[in-house]
């Protein structure tokens, strides 16, 4: 990540030299957990020939009750890789910033990541039961009802394929529908290798190559079974 921090910081110093710049890194799931985002790079000399820092968020050691209090949907979406002093008021709170802030497809996203991201078990347990039974006046989706029916496993998968896609879509623009049909072949363990390559890729036809290659390794090994 420092690496990519300081390609970033670059690119954008290049692109927008007269914007100010504040680069801000959100770490979930306890990973990024030694990262200060303060770096440099020694030379042969031993001297520091550069220095670059960045914002570090880790989401674990948040009040998520704080979180809630700045009433930012797309925030409270993440409720769930917070410290939460009492749980189920802070998700019942969380689920009605997303309903009453959002609507249509913009708001069954964030209740899925909503869901997704609740790694507890009885977190996430009494997540779906308030995204399921206290659904605060808004439409039944049939969405999030097949995520939750289709059980924790399974949808998290498909959670984790909806984040890839929107932020793929967030990216790149409409995705066609030959990249969509790539990405949603990909297995568990590729979508988060995508997830995590994605950083890298300075271009659209950088992530047509990639998904052409996975295909390709998927139905070489196909052949040899």
């Amino acid at each position: 990540m420092p690496q990519r921090m300081l390609e970033y910081r670059v690119r954008l110093n290049a692109t927008y030299p007269n914007i100010p710049v504040i680069s801000v890194v959100w770490y979930v799931g306890k990973a990024g957990a030694d990262d200060t985002g303060e770096h440099h790079e020694i030379g042969g000399d031993g001297h520091v020939n550069l220095t670059w820092r960045y914002h570090v968020i880790h989401l674990w050691n948040m009040d998520g009750e704080a979180l809630l209090a700045l009433n930012l949907p797309t925030l409270a979406a993440l409720i769930g890789q917070t410290r939460l002093r009492d749980p189920e008021p802070a998700l019942r709170q969380a689920v009605q910033q997303i309903v009453t802030g959002t609507s249509g497809r913009l708001q069954e996203l964030l209740l899925i990541e909503l869901l997704t991201l609740c790694t507890d078990k009885e977190i996430a347990a009494m997540a779906e039961q308030i995204v399921q039974y206290d659904m605060y006046g808004m439409e039944e989706s049939p969405f999030i009802l097949k995520w939750i029916a289709k059980g924790r496993e399974e949808g998290r998968e498909e959670g984790q394929l909806t984040l890839l896609l929107r932020l793929l879509s967030h990216r790149y623009g409409p995705l066609s529908t030959e990249i969509t049909v790539q990405v949603e072949a990909l297995s568990p363990t590729q979508m988060l290798e995508l997830a995590d390559a994605l950083f890298d890729f300075t271009s659209r036809d950088e992530l047509a190559q990639w998904l052409a290659r996975e295909e390709e390794r998927r139905n070489s090994r196909t052949e040899e079974l």
